[in-house]
């Protein structure tokens, strides 16, 4: 919906486009007793005339028009600026005629003869789509007039600020920590801080520390020389030097044994690595950026992360809060993903009913945005119309939200409350894969590390 300056509500503008007086009549009344503001076009002269400087959001199109196609009103129209939506009316309603306006930009067409109630629904899901896309219009420029977040999504109050600090950082050379549960997009906002920094240019290098085995860490981290170990047949660049004069991401950090905590500490204190059995302190320049699931605060008391290194890549700390924490941007991220996934495989699907949406804001999201992605890609993979309903969510049964809310018992902490139904989750899902871990941890959206690490706490294994 646009609004006036003041805040209040502009009702849409529709052009409709026929050269039947009958048929003009009976939709502007249609339309304007829906609550639009309807202009009319007699012809395909007076359509082009009138599209070319009037900011319709919708034009209501005939295909055969006495002097202009009006296939050819839409390829004009979508050829210039800020072009309206299209839905193409046909009495010749082919198939053929159906594709061709849709190859040209058309976001859906009736045939003749039609019902109001199809007209006024087809209308309202194409204005629906149109708002969708002014709003993400609307919301890249507020977040990036000066700065680019490629992939970062949101428009709560935590996302804002945590892109306040991104753009704050990122022309510094400041070593910096985000912090944040499993699946909410550190990793995104590791790269936003890159890509807007002066090293843009240069490589943004990620490494997942609780991906490689602690064997082979180091000489991942860096490098090793020929004949360091049994296999290794040449020298070889670590990570650090791979990533030499741009950004190296260190994500789970956490994860890093004691060794290696004082071997990465002396790299940021003297800015030079020594490859695995080698000699020679090579040189590096690399701002480094770590990432955490943990509390590291808590691995320093329990003396298992040093701290120093942690004073030392803490110098800005980003956390990023989990995604039931900001509802506001759970449907975002799910138009987002839903656009994506149906660009990719061709799908229909364009929108999501009331239920759905109701249960999307309910659920604890677990495994935050990464989950919120595989679910609508297998609603939408399971959608055969245009709208994903609730029961092609399965994992948000009303069953099963309704056993999560019996468990949770009147006075408890929210924490304790959380726990519980994170619990269930989890044990559901292992029951869902038959008790397959990693299938699980995919399901999920966390790493198999995170996934045992909740097993453990909840004594789940």
């Amino acid at each position: 919906m646009k609004l006036f300056a003041d805040g209040r509500a502009m009702a849409e503008k529709i052009l409709i486009v026929d050269d039947k007086q009958s048929i003009v009549e009976i939709l502007e009344t249609a339309l304007s007793d829906a609550g639009y503001v309807t202009d009319t076009a007699m012809s395909g002269e007076e359509a082009l005339s009138k599209l070319s400087g009037n900011g319709y959001d919708l034009a209501l199109c005939d295909v055969r028009l006495p002097d202009i196609d009006g296939m050819m009103i839409l390829e004009k129209a979508m050829a210039g600026p800020n072009p309206p939506s299209f839905v193409m009316m046909t009495a010749y309603g082919s198939i053929q005629n159906a594709i061709e306006s849709m190859k040209l930009g058309a976001d859906d067409y009736v045939t003749k003869p039609f019902n109001l109630d199809e007209i006024r629904q087809v209308v309202k899901k194409s204005l629906e789509r149109v708002r969708l896309k002014r709003e993400n219009v609307s919301l890249k420029e507020q977040l990036g007039r000066r700065y680019d977040f490629p992939g970062i999504i949101g428009k709560s109050k935590q996302m804002m600020e945590v892109l306040e600090k991104v753009r704050r950082v990122a022309p510094s050379t400041a070593t910096v920590l985000i912090t944040g549960d499993s699946g909410v997009g550190k990793e995104l906002v590791a790269r936003a801080i890159h890509q807007n920094s002066p090293r843009a240019a240069e490589k943004f290098v990620a490494l997942n520390c609780a991906a490689i085995p602690e064997n082979l860490l180091e000489s991942e981290l860096f490098g090793h020389a020929k004949g360091a170990f049994t296999g290794a047949f040449a020298e070889r660049k670590g990570m650090f030097e791979e990533a030499n004069g741009g950004t190296l991401l260190l994500d789970e950090i956490a994860e890093l044994h004691p060794s290696l905590q004082a071997k990465l500490l002396r790299t940021l204190d003297d800015n030079f690595i020594r490859r695995v059995g080698g000699n020679a302190n090579i040189p590096v320049d690399v701002r480094l950026i770590c990432s955490t699931n943990r509390n590291l605060a808590e691995d320093v008391e329990k003396k298992i992360f040093r701290l120093d290194l942690y004073h030392r890549i803490k110098v800005v700390e980003i956390h990023i809060a989990p995604l039931r924490d900001r509802k506001e941007d759970i449907m975002p991220l799910a138009e987002h993903f839903l656009r994506e996934v149906c660009e990719e495989h061709g799908l229909r699907a364009s929108g999501f009913s009331q239920d759905a949406v109701k249960a999307m804001l309910a659920h604890p999201w677990v495994g935050n945005v990464r989950e919120l992605a595989n679910a609508i890609e297998q609603a939408a993979l399971m959608t055969e119309g245009d709208e994903i309903t609730a029961e092609r969510l399965s994992f948000l049964s009303e069953e099963r939200c309704s056993a999560l809310s019996a468990q949770i018992v009147e006075g408890e902490t929210l924490k304790t409350a959380m726990g519980k139904i994170e619990k269930e989750i989890i044990a559901r899902a292992l029951e869902h894969t038959g008790g397959n871990r990693k299938d699980t941890a995919k399901k999920l959206g966390l790493s198999e590390r995170a996934l045992y690490y909740k097993l453990d706490e909840y004594g789940l294994k």
